[in-house]
């Protein structure tokens, strides 16, 4: 299922405008967002998205990486989204 159309609307808020905005303007190497879990995916899709540019989210668990993971192939071409496997150790 793809929610490519979703993505479209949550961009418009204006928290994730502005990170993206931040992300965008080149003069910064990293930008930290914290939110709720279900907003996640929007805003890594969001970056990725309107920035053109790799973005690297990281999770706590392998598991909240494959949900991630996970949402991020229904908001943004499938074969752009990379899962790494967790290191166990």
């Amino acid at each position: 299922m793809s929610l490519h159309g979703l993505l479209d609307v949550v961009v418009t808020d204006p928290a994730i405008a502005e990170a993206v905005k931040a992300a965008a303007d080149g003069h910064r190497t990293h930008v930290d967002l914290v939110g709720p879990p279900g907003a996640r995916p929007f805003a890594v899709a969001a970056l990725a998205r309107q920035t053109g540019r790799t973005v690297l989210a990281v999770t706590a668990t392998g598991r909240e990486a494959e949900d991630l993971a996970a949402a991020l192939r229904t908001l943004l071409p499938p074969d752009t989204v990379a899962e790494f496997p967790s290191w166990e150790t």
